[in-house]
């Protein structure tokens, strides 16, 4: 009997265990087991207002540019890591001799309204960017003007060159505009197409509605890839940063990436949001203007300009104008490109040295103002600067800064900013340049590029242009390195125009927003490449 009854309690006792196990079995799966939610409305929390809608004329509008990456496509975009990859291209080569280069498209993708994407489109929009009158980034229209575009089919395209252009590949990343919507439309008639408020695009979202409060995306149902599992993203119109953040404490927003001095301080410290950053590939860099040498004469002397360099203590302005979110930049390349050559020394700050630069030039505070002069002159300019709040404080506190050294610098916000570089009316300006992931600094500095180009600094200097020439035109990269750094060791030594800072972006999303991840980064707008995959 005893036997029997130890037999009943092992066996109990062994059906317990399996039934223990088998209820953790189940609280694992269902703890583990998480189905991503479908639908909901993403809010995006902005400063400013829509412009144009429009991936051509996106340019200089950070929220047009957000937009247009979530309406529009291109053939192809940058990774962030310098690398490109196929958008509406299927896949492309190129010849040998790097003159030609044939894409293949995309079959599958059609337009928000249903019409097909084909060849048609893309010679539009190159038609577009390539006239004249394309008030457009500048460097598209450069890099296209000489290029012969033909239509091998409605599937097929091919570019051929002139020479051999290595960066060729990195000006395909512009959004395509749908033919059968703006057919007979020129270049200069974009500017005040109602298509800019009215947009067709191949991409995830469409727009469902836009007012004066809010714009309203909706998912695009014909879109060929992954589709979101998001259904609307809204972008909500704040009057300014402190706004802004006001309203993300209140869960009005689910994202935001303006900040107002402490914000992201006190984000950081209350640790309920999730913080997301990451260095841009653009420059900030004082331009100078080196074509106006009787009223900027100080200007024309490149250790006038190393001083200027000199006297600027860029990490202090970085942590007290922009909070931190920058790393400070040397030189014409981004640090991490293989063009850039990490054992070219470049100027530090170094005010007592930039005063004795100064002094020696005889560039001295003869009447006791404060104010250095030369032959009745002051030594006093203007910073042209947008009217982005972060570059404004930039700008006043490199004005602080000169003033100290007795230089005068007079700070001109302005809505217009592009159109004045474009038409050389500054003395110098604060600008943020985008730098491609192929190094190519010919547009930014070559001698052709003064008149037209993106050469504002107007610096003329033959030995520095052939470099550059050289570097663009040679296919293998090894042998690109050589012309490249002796391109930097020219722009070191001349310092056309002072290099300031990297920006990083930061970006704050609500914990309620799940698998949200930062890619690498080439623009702002690129972190909604993951979009796809974030849920509610």
């Amino acid at each position: 009997m005893g036997q029997y009854v130890r037999w009943q309690a092992i066996i109990a006792l062994a059906g317990a265990i399996l039934l223990i196990a088998y209820l953790n079995s189940i609280a694992i799966i269902k703890t583990t087991v998480v189905v991503p939610a479908e639908g909901g409305v993403f809010r995006e929390g902005v400063v400013g207002a829509v412009q144009y809608l429009n991936p051509l004329l996106a340019e200089y509008n950070p929220l047009d540019q957000d937009v247009s990456s979530l309406i529009f496509e291109g053939l192809t975009r940058e990774d962030g890591l310098g690398q490109l990859e196929p958008v509406l291209a299927d896949t492309w080569s190129v010849s040998a001799d790097g003159r030609v280069v044939v894409f293949a498209l995309r079959r599958d993708v059609k337009w928000s309204d249903g019409a097909p994407f084909t060849a048609a489109d893309v010679i539009f929009t190159l038609n577009l960017i390539r006239s004249p009158d394309f008030p457009g980034n500048a460097a598209w229209q450069s890099a296209w003007q000489d290029v012969k575009v033909e239509k091998v089919d409605d599937y097929t395209l091919r570019f051929t060159l002139d020479e051999a252009f290595p960066s060729f590949l990195y000006y395909t990343t512009f959004g395509i505009l749908p033919q059968h919507i703006l057919k007979g439309v020129s270049a200069r008639q974009l500017l005040s197409h109602p298509f800019n408020l009215l947009p067709i695009g191949t991409g995830p979202f469409k727009l469902q509605e836009a007012t004066n409060r809010h714009l309203l995306l909706a998912r695009n149902p014909r879109y060929a890839g992954q589709p979101s599992r998001i259904t609307q993203v809204e972008f909500k119109f704040y009057p300014d940063a402190e706004a802004l953040y006001r309203a993300f404490l209140r869960k009005e927003i689910d994202g935001l990436g303006q900040f107002t001095q402490d914000s992201i301080a006190h984000l950081e410290s209350e640790g309920n949001a999730q913080l997301f950053s990451g260095v841009l590939p653009r420059q900030g860099i004082v331009y100078l203007n080196l074509q106006q040498p009787e009223a900027l004469p100080f200007f024309q002397d490149a250790n006038l300009r190393r001083a200027l360099l000199m006297l600027l203590n860029r990490q202090a302005m970085i942590d007290a104008a922009m909070e931190g979110r920058a790393i400070v930049a040397n030189g014409p390349f981004l640090p991490w490109s293989w063009a850039n050559n990490p054992s070219q020394k470049w100027p530090d700050y170094n005010p007592a040295q930039a005063t004795d630069l100064l002094d020696a030039a005889g560039w001295l505070d003869s009447n006791g103002d404060d104010i250095r002069d030369k032959d009745g002159q002051p030594f006093a300019f203007t910073l042209l600067v947008s009217n982005n709040p972060v570059q404004r404080r930039v700008a006043e506190n490199l004005a602080q800064q000169w003033q100290k050294a007795g230089i005068a610098v007079t700070v001109q916000s302005s809505a217009d900013e592009p159109a004045q570089l474009q038409a050389r009316q500054f003395e110098a300006a604060l600008i943020e340049v985008e730098l491609q992931g192929d190094p190519d600094p010919y547009p930014f500095w070559h001698q052709s590029q003064i008149e037209r180009g993106q050469n504002f600094a107007g610096w003329d200097n033959t030995p520095a242009s052939e470099a550059l020439e050289a570097g663009r035109t040679t296919l293998e990269q090894a042998r690109r390195i050589a012309p490249y750094y002796t391109f930097q060791q020219i722009f070191a030594q001349e310092l056309p125009s002072l290099p300031l800072y990297h920006p990083v972006y930061t970006y704050a999303v609500q914990d309620t927003v799940k698998n949200v991840q930062l890619p690498s980064l080439a623009t702002p707008a690129d972190r909604f490449k993951t979009i796809k995959d974030w849920y509610l």
